[in-house]
């Protein structure tokens, strides 16, 4: 954000207009949506921050219209990760919001998804820029030697898990295989006795 806007000198808010552009101080109707109000929003924070004044027009003539004030409320709840100022004041009897937009730390998101300003309009932000704002295209290499660590970590827990069944088998047959054995000890004593083979 380049500047402060002064709202204590006169006739602050024509001058907002006059200096409005594109990317960090603009001007939106009181016609605006919620939704839409929120994505202008999360666009400015996840740039580097800025300025939205609410219910200002231009264009062949300039002015006002009145700003209620669940429409600021509504875009608040649709946003994450935003830190907003919002101000009311009274330009020509009518309610205008001046909304300070600081720049998000992370990612701003509006109804659930990031946005960025492109040709004065919020769009989504792209996957690459989205990557690198979470700073996940800063190093690679750290990204694909923790795959191949994880990757070998559930090889080794198969492996094992497989380990365990078959030891499983083994502990429920060791009592079959002990009355197996004295079955056979027994019949091997009687045949020995009836038969009279001395060992």
């Amino acid at each position: 954000m380049q500047k402060t806007i002064d709202t204590s000198i006169q006739d602050w808010a024509s001058s907002f207009i006059q200096t409005s552009n594109d990317v960090d101080q603009l001007i939106l109707p009181a016609s605006v949506s919620p939704v839409d109000l929120a994505k202008y929003v999360s666009a400015i924070a996840n740039d580097n921050g800025g300025y939205i004044l609410l219910g200002a027009y231009s264009g062949y003539g300039s002015g006002y219209q009145n700003v209620a004030s669940e429409l600021v409320d509504k875009c608040k709840q649709l946003l994450e990760g935003v830190e907003i100022n919002c101000s009311v004041h009274e330009a020509r009897l009518q309610n205008i919001y001046l909304l300070e937009i600081l720049k998000s730390d992370s990612l701003a998101f509006a109804d659930g998804s990031p946005y960025v300003m492109k040709s004065g309009k919020p769009t989504l932000i792209p996957e690459r820029q989205l990557i690198e704002k979470l700073g996940l295209g800063i190093d690679s290499s750290l990204i694909n030697m923790l795959s191949e660590q994880i990757t070998k970590q559930s090889e080794k827990v198969d492996y094992l898990s497989e380990e365990l069944k078959e030891k499983s088998k083994l502990k429920n047959q060791v009592p079959g295989l002990l009355v197996g054995g004295f079955i056979g000890w027994l019949l091997s004593t009687l045949l020995n006795s009836l038969l009279h083979i001395d060992g």
